[in-house]
């Protein structure tokens, strides 16, 4: 059954769009500072000439006969004065470039986020179903959790949620880690990082535990089909869950065995890398309220 959320290719198509449209009026700002920079100058240069012709004038007017030493002082303290202010004004157009450059990055991350926030929502709901075993209740925003294999014995059962009828826990949960792995190297893929590279290296964390566990998930997955000799593959593994000890290893296990424990550090992975990403995205929230003195987003309600 199709999935009714979120469609990837819309988002994918609404990200490029924007960013598309971001281009054009960055290019168009550089441009005009770029302008502005060059005026600067010149007027700079201009301000130089004329005031070394008002020494020279006001030397002839004031000073009778030309002191040349007197003229070349005037001048050259002239000169000194405004090549000062200048460098002034360049540091201080420095500081400004480098403050707008944190903006812009800052204000890319926040959009992206606006797209990422949704997903993050709703893997967390599918990843603290298969963590949790029927019996218990889920806490839906849980981000790191503490459990062993023996926890997922129900992870091929149907999903709570009603838009995800006709499927299991551990497919839907298979379906929103791969969306957000997309979102995620969107994000790498079109931030620079330059001012907060944690960040990056938090979705990069994301998104190197999800590939690495991707073979082992769709494994895991296929059980639920497969049959191995007069048995389903899926009874066959649910009873290795179950008789599996609590001590027990992912060396010693059998190899089916291997990829749910491969899926759960895949998991604990995931689980420490949305901690930071959450973390430090809320950072840069504050920051951005700071700045322009309102509410961009609401923290999450995550445990």
């Amino acid at each position: 059954m199709k999935m009714p959320d979120i469609k990837p290719q819309k988002i994918i198509e609404k990200i490029k769009d924007t960013e598309v449209l971001n281009n054009k009026s960055k290019k168009r700002a550089d441009r005009a500072e770029k302008a502005e920079e060059s005026r600067l100058l010149v007027l700079s240069l201009l301000a130089i000439f004329f005031y070394i012709i008002i020494a020279w004038l006001t030397v002839i007017i004031l000073g009778g006969e030309m002191d040349p030493h007197d003229i070349v002082r005037g001048s050259m303290g002239s000169v000194f004065a405004l090549v000062f202010a200048v460098i002034i004004m360049d540091r201080i157009n420095s500081r400004n470039e480098k403050r707008k450059r944190i903006r812009d990055e800052r204000r890319a991350v926040i959009r992206h986020n606006k797209i990422i926030q949704p997903v993050i929502d709703m893997y967390l709901v599918r990843k603290n179903m298969v963590i949790t075993p029927t019996d218990k209740s889920v806490r839906k925003f849980q981000i790191k959790s503490v459990f062993t294999i023996k926890d997922m014995k129900d992870m091929y059962g149907p999903s709570e949620l009603v838009s995800d009828v006709g499927k299991s826990k551990i497919e839907v949960y298979a379906f929103y880690q791969n969306k957000l792995h997309h979102m995620f190297t969107h994000l790498v893929e079109d931030v620079d990082f330059v001012s907060y590279l944690e960040l990056c290296n938090a979705a990069m964390d994301y998104i190197n535990a999800t590939s690495y566990g991707s073979s082992a998930l769709e494994a895991v997955i296929s059980y639920q089909n497969t049959l191995t000799g007069t048995k389903s593959m899926k009874s066959v593994v649910l009873n290795m869950i179950r008789e599996e000890p609590e001590n027990g290893k992912f060396v010693d296990a059998p190899p089916a065995l291997k990829n749910v424990y491969l899926v759960h550090q895949m998991i604990n992975d995931q689980g420490d890398a949305l901690g930071r990403y959450l973390q430090l995205v809320q950072e840069i929230l504050r920051e951005d309220v700071k700045e322009i003195g309102k509410h961009t987003a609401s923290d999450a309600d995550y445990e």
